[in-house]
């Protein structure tokens, strides 16, 4: 765990593109989405979503919902008690590893840490992540919650930034889209 986190100390932000896969406890049907996301320390992430953007600056959060041309402007804090994406990409390196094994995904090797979720009770009952062995950054991450539903996060393009900007965090306004300030 502690090479993972040597790993994020590289950087000021990283940038990835993920697959999501939801398994629901009670259905056969399994829900698949892609996405980009650009995350920094402090509550700051740019996440894009078929159809929806998320922006954070750390203080305000933007989304975007494209379709409807909308935005809505809301407060990081008043958040406070939903997961935002920001945080699915750290969470790991707040767990404790109870176990660490070899294995294989996408023709590579990595290392799977099945990891405490105590911390993270009343949002999961199973976490692992799973490491590159070549820089210990994560490949992917398996979260299961309390009802059962379980996820994979599969990440691509995982990069470290070394330069950013608060700017880069901020939703930018366009022609003929509404926004509506709820701070």
């Amino acid at each position: 765990m502690k090479k993972s986190q040597d790993w994020f100390k590289s950087g000021k932000a990283w940038s990835l593109d993920f697959k999501l896969q939801l398994f629901y406890a009670d259905s056969p049907d399994i829900v698949s989405q892609q996405g980009k996301l650009v995350v920094a320390e402090g509550d700051k992430f740019k996440l894009e979503l078929a159809g929806i953007k998320f922006y954070s600056d750390g203080e305000s959060m933007w989304q975007h919902n494209v379709e409807q041309k909308q935005v809505l402007i809301k407060l990081v804090e008043d958040l406070s008690s939903s997961l935002h994406p920001s945080e699915l990409l750290f969470k790991y390196l707040n767990c404790k590893a109870l176990s660490v094994s070899e294995g294989v995904f996408a023709n590579q090797k990595l290392w799977v840490l099945k990891l405490d979720p105590s911390k993270y009770k009343g949002q999961f009952t199973q976490m692992e992540v799973w490491l590159s062995q070549k820089d210990f950054s994560p490949v992917r991450l398996f979260t299961v919650d309390p009802s059962g539903n379980s996820s994979w996060y599969n990440i691509v393009n995982l990069k470290v930034m070394k330069n950013v900007s608060v700017e880069d965090f901020r939703y930018k306004a366009l022609p003929g889209v509404d926004e509506i300030d709820m701070r």
